[in-house]
């Protein structure tokens, strides 16, 4: 009965024709060959939303859903990562020098069909021209964080002068909460001890775009947290 259910699935895969449970159980019929997906799939759908959902929820998100292991949890995590990898690779990159007010529209249009949260870096060679882009820390689908160590690594690249922050909202407002503050505030730091310089963290969200140099906030920060203010 699972057969024949399968082969009816693989039939409307190569028209194109699955629909977003079906997705997932098309996905799903590696990690249980013997076994019906349907429900499965279905339950994924209902806690989740959708299929890009579910490949992007942490596999402690995912093991919250009755049936799914630790290892079926970090296969179809794997698979939204390897999603996620695919876009960075295929998306738009900025071109020319940068600037903090030809940088916005490159943003906007770059982020607006994102729909997880996330934060990138983007390394900026003496000339001001991007020669590197990172996305850091996405532990799921509302939450990101810096971890020292990683962004360390990061800032020793080989020919890096500067860096700038892109982070999203994509369910609320463009304006800075406390944690993008204090986000900005420790990159600010580690970006002084590697002597490279923190150039704009630009948030985008639905209601617009929000410019911490731009807005003044970033030059405030840059005064009050560095090597240097730390010794005075």
């Amino acid at each position: 009965m699972h057969e024949g259910h399968r082969n009816r699935l693989y039939e409307k895969l190569k028209k194109d024709a699955l629909e977003d449970h079906e997705w997932l159980e098309a996905l799903l019929f590696n990690a249980l060959p013997r076994k019906n997906t349907n429900d499965l799939a279905h339950a994924l759908i209902k806690k989740f939303g959708s299929s890009y959902e579910v490949v992007n929820a942490s596999v402690e998100e995912l093991q919250t859903v009755p049936g799914i292991g630790i290892s079926i949890a970090a296969y179809l995590h794997n698979i939204g990562r390897l999603l996620q990898k695919h876009r960075q690779k295929n998306e738009m990159t900025y071109q020319g020098r940068f600037t903090p007010r030809d940088f916005l529209p490159f943003v906007k249009q770059a982020y607006k069909d994102t729909i997880y949260e996330v934060l990138e870096l983007y390394l900026l060679d003496g000339d001001g021209r991007v020669i590197k882009k990172q996305g850091f820390s996405i532990e799921s689908i509302a939450h990101v964080s810096i971890v020292p160590e990683e962004l360390s690594g990061f800032l020793l690249e080989k020919g890096a002068s500067g860096v700038v922050m892109v982070h999203n909202h994509p369910y609320g407002k463009a304006m800075p909460s406390d944690a993008d503050d204090e986000t900005t505030r420790n990159c600010q730091m580690l970006c002084s001890m590697h002597n490279r310089l923190l150039c704009e963290h630009v948030i985008c969200a639905q209601d617009g775009i929000f410019s911490y140099y731009l807005s003044g906030r970033l030059q405030e920060i840059s005064k009050r947290y560095s090597a240097s203010a730390l010794k005075e």
